[in-house]
């Protein structure tokens, strides 16, 4: 839909008209959910807080801004050297970097950035079940896809080593939008590690679409870094088959504005999903994340674990969601969260919540959020350590459970500084 027959009253249509007008992508050809994401646009507006699932995470800042595409690929500095990952897609402002990146030839391991693959929406199992046609984030996305990666992974294949994929994000009032594929076929076995990093008043709007296929593994951990002018919102959804594992690990390392929904369907029978995040906000950063793991078949397990340590007035939400259909007996799912307020004035709101049709399962869920133990602080403090030293050992040790569950622990000193550098801020 042109941008003239966009509702320009609303919100989500002046933020669509001005992506639509800098818009010089062509990774939505022949993609049959773009035309129907564009048709929707107008009738829909971005979600408020009367809406369940955004009750605690407002979105006026990001509807109130006039955001636009950039061809801007420099960028500053970042946190890691690039030339240390010798498997590695760079991504600038949605736009793909062929000099940054180093993808060796292979016939097992095919990637690519997406607007350099074939339509295959008919094949795709999401093409219908996405919520493009329904919700804002996504329907943007879906109107006005940019570059992210496709990746497919051949039968009974272990990649040799992981991929590294960096989306970078730069300007004044810049958005972008990748779009990411990741198929892993029967018996592949794939490691990602992904960083977003934002260097400016940027809006980040990523979505994924993950296939582990029978007998297959895929473990990403993403690690996210932000501005005190940056917002992310990012959408995962994953279909896991038969006897197969995914893992996705979520870091929030820093960023004004934060939305994760990670989703994924269980519907082969012996899979296993496991959902980890920790986020340490400071300062009045905003971090939510809302998962749903969805048991449709029967023996079958879930592990979800987000740890959070809340600093200044910063605010958390967790709204993880486990649904067992009827015909999933003798599921096993677990869910919790942890948070530790270090500041008076940080907020955590925290919601897990069980919906379970069956009758033969095993499930728990649980929250807990509280201060840092004074117990252990005083004797600490006792055996001669500092303050700031007793603080970063306790929130390490808080975080440990899930920083043990990364795929690939190359990066993991990237978070341990992040931790001790927050710590000595607040």
């Amino acid at each position: 839909m042109s941008a003239e027959t966009l509702t320009k009253t609303t919100k989500l249509g002046t933020v669509a008209q001005g992506l639509e007008a800098h818009y010089a992508h062509k990774a939505d050809a022949g993609n049959g959910r773009t035309a129907q994401a564009r048709e929707a646009l107008p009738g829909l507006e971005f979600p408020t807080t009367k809406a369940e699932a955004w009750k605690y995470t407002r979105t006026g800042q990001i509807a109130n801004k006039e955001w636009k595409f950039s061809e801007e690929t420099a960028f500053e500095k970042l946190p890691v050297d690039l030339e240390k990952f010798p498997f590695r897609m760079v991504f600038v402002n949605g736009k793909y970097l062929p000099e940054q990146s180093k993808v060796p030839a292979s016939d097992k391991l095919r990637v690519l950035p997406f607007s350099g693959k074939e339509n295959t929406d008919k094949e795709n199992p999401f093409a219908k079940s996405t919520a493009h046609l329904t919700d804002a984030f996504a329907a943007l996305n879906a109107a006005y896809p940019q570059d992210g990666v496709c990746v497919s992974l051949e039968k009974n294949e272990v990649a040799e080593a992981p991929l590294y994929i960096f989306h970078i994000y730069t300007g004044e009032l810049t958005a972008a939008q990748p779009r990411n594929e990741i198929h892993v076929k029967s018996g592949g076995d794939l490691k990602i590690t992904e960083m977003h990093i934002h260097q400016g008043n940027t809006f980040a709007n990523a979505a994924y679409e993950i296939r582990v296929d029978d007998n297959a593994r895929l473990g990403m951990d993403v690690l996210q870094f932000g501005t005190p002018r940056s917002f992310h919102m990012q959408e995962v959804n994953a279909i896991v088959g038969r006897d197969a594992v995914f893992t996705h690990n979520n870091f929030t390392l820093s960023g004004k504005w934060t939305r994760n929904n990670t989703n994924a369907r269980i519907i082969g029978q012996g899979s296993t999903g496991n959902f980890h995040g920790f986020y340490m906000p400071n300062e009045t950063e905003h971090v939510d994340n809302h998962t749903i793991m969805d048991h449709e078949v029967a023996h079958c397990d879930s592990n979800e674990l987000y740890r959070g340590v809340l600093l200044d007035r910063a605010v958390g939400v967790f709204n993880g969601k486990v649904f067992v259909r009827q015909d999933a007996q003798k599921t096993n799912a677990f869910q919790s969260n942890g948070n530790i307020l270090v500041s008076d004035d940080a907020v955590m709101n925290s919601k897990p919540e069980l919906e379970i049709y069956a009758d033969d399962v095993k499930c728990s869920h649980g929250s807990t959020t509280g201060q840092l133990d004074e117990g252990a602080m005083f004797y600490l403090r006792t055996r001669g350590i500092s303050e700031n030293t007793a603080r970063r050992m306790l929130v390490t040790a808080f975080a440990e459970d899930v920083l043990a569950e990364m795929v690939n622990d190359e990066v993991r000193d990237l978070i341990d500084v992040n931790i001790e550098n927050r710590l000595k801020q607040s």
